[in-house]
């Protein structure tokens, strides 16, 4: 299973003020304060630790398709400079960034031999339905290619948990799927499994 998100530094930077009063209290643990107030280059820390709880918490939703996110209860270790760990009610996931001026791409997984592909790009358009769209096509296309199927055999739907699912030619798929936008920057995650499922199935957790 994989998880994702993005964080548009620049857009993040004129509309969400994390210096203001009581933000860090609400979102983070002592010890991650501890740790965006020690770095360098503290909003960049910031964008970091929230991208790692938005997408250790979108694999969670899969494994167990409740809506219960709370930032805080969330705890991010930090390994190396693009890689670490998220504990939420006794689980662990791994993730992994791309950090950059602009912008922030996180995914998170279980499996730490996962065979995944990551897409992060720019949009000139903001708008939550177009930057959806956007990162949809890719997946799909992206699958279409990997798997040597065609893409109009391919659609995004909810499940019974209103999870969102990757279904091919009405069956659902055991690959695990993440989009994230934010800003003007567009971000998808897959994990593959093998091979195409023609029969009903349900997600692996």
């Amino acid at each position: 299973m994989i998880g994702n998100d993005v964080v548009d530094l620049k857009v993040a930077a004129l509309e969400s003020n994390w210096m203001r009063l009581g933000f860090l209290d609400k979102v983070f643990s002592e010890e991650e304060q501890e740790v965006i107030l020690n770095s360098e280059n503290k909003s960049q820390m910031v964008w970091l630790f929230w991208s790692m709880k938005e997408a250790a918490y979108k694999i969670y939703m899969q494994q167990f398709g409740v809506r219960i996110f709370n930032p805080k209860k969330l705890r991010c270790e930090r390994h190396t400079e693009n890689k670490g760990l998220v504990h939420f009610n006794g689980h662990k996931y791994a993730t992994k960034s791309e950090i950059t001026n602009d912008f922030i791409n996180t995914w998170a997984y279980l499996e730490t031999s996962v065979n995944a592909l990551i897409h992060c790009f720019k949009i000139t358009d903001s708008s939550y339905i177009t930057q959806s769209l956007a990162a949809k096509q890719k997946l799909l296309k992206s699958f279409s290619e990997i798997k040597k199927v065609s893409v109009t055999d391919l659609e995004i739907k909810s499940s019974k948990n209103n999870i969102p699912r990757l279904f091919y030619k009405g069956y659902e798929q055991r690959d695990s799927f993440s989009i994230a936008h934010h800003g003007f920057y567009v971000a998808c995650a897959i994990s593959f499994f093998s091979p195409i499922l023609k029969f009903n199935t349900h997600p692996l957790c």
